[in-house]
């Protein structure tokens, strides 16, 4: 199971206007109100996700298509670079790209060198190794000339890429002591140079990591890795660093974390929109007698559920 977006001790340090410790009742118990927290955490991960149109988190995409001229592939008369267009974003790392004449069945791959793709609008790095505040980056993977043409015509090539979207998001699965420089993680996808934090309350601390190593890579059975990747099998497939597994940290932790604290490089506008559509989910569970009067300007579940939504726009599926 992935971890959410927000856990149960990052929902009371988000203020929003409800007393967390009324869900689901008043006399719930401790084990009662871990349960129904969790719950709403889930729920309000996905309620982020569907509103974006798209998973927020690193996540590794295959996608198959056609061109030129169809749209998400096309070729620039003038230079001969093609650009093809994902269905998701922000690209952090191109993994792969093969093509194929359309009109073969099966494909007949043939891989790109890795030296021949660019991505348009790369993730900004924020100052001083910390995670993003906001979104950046795009969807556009330029391919230099030659890789695609209008030589055949409209439509005779069949280009199968596959890329490294979002942003890094895992959750500790043990206890990691203070002065480590490895954690072990539920998904290690995205972390390789990446920068977060370890959302623990008074011990919430940055990190950064250096390399990760999955328990048991991914495999992409329809992808031929590319000469320069080192994370091949026998059969030539690539295999991506993804799941569960490992990752290595640039300093010691300076404090000690249990399992299930969050890790995570999300920009913090994401977590603070999952903990307002938490808010919302537990409202409309908890019973008549726990309900509380809500502060501010957030009057209504709808009001709550609007700033979520606001949040998050810039972060929606463009494409």
């Amino acid at each position: 199971m992935v971890t959410p977006y927000c856990s149960a001790g990052m929902l009371t340090a988000q203020p929003a206007g409800l007393s967390w410790q009324v869900v689901p009742t008043l006399t719930a118990s401790t084990a009662e109100q871990a349960a129904q927290l969790s719950s709403v955490c889930r729920i309000a991960t996905s309620q982020v996700d569907s509103f974006c149109r798209q998973p927020l988190r690193a996540t590794v995409n295959t996608e198959t298509i056609t061109g030129p001229g169809k749209g998400r592939l096309t070729v620039d008369p003038g230079t001969g670079i093609a650009s093809l267009v994902t269905r998701r974003w922000p690209v952090a790392e191109v993994l792969a790209v093969q093509t194929s004449p359309a009109r073969a069945f099966p494909p007949s791959w043939t891989p790109v060198a890795a030296n021949q793709w660019l991505i348009r609008y790369p993730v900004l790095s924020a100052p001083f190794g910390a995670p993003q505040s906001s979104a950046s980056g795009g969807n556009v993977i330029d391919l230099a000339p030659g890789v695609a043409s209008w030589a055949d015509g409209r439509g005779t090539l069949r280009l199968e890429h596959a890329y490294l979207s979002g942003w890094a998001h895992a959750g500790t699965t043990s206890m990691a002591l203070a002065g480590a420089m490895t954690m072990h993680v539920d998904d290690v996808t995205g972390w390789a140079g990446a920068s977060g934090y370890l959302y623990d309350g008074t011990s919430t601390e940055p990190v950064t990591c250096t390399t990760v190593a999955a328990d048991s890579a991914l495999i992409l059975p329809s992808i031929v890795a590319p000469v320069v990747n080192p994370f091949t099998d026998p059969s030539g497939a690539l295999t991506v660093q993804a799941g569960p597994g490992t990752v290595t940290l640039t300093t010691p932790l300076t404090y000690g974390h249990g399992a299930g604290t969050v890790l995570s490089a999300l920009p913090e506008t994401v977590l603070r929109a999952a903990a307002l559509f938490a808010a919302v989910q537990a409202i409309e569970t908890i019973d008549a007698i726990a309900t509380q009067s809500l502060s501010g300007e957030f009057g209504s579940t709808s009001m709550l559920a609007k700033a979520a939504e606001q949040a998050l726009a810039e972060f929606r599926r463009i494409a």
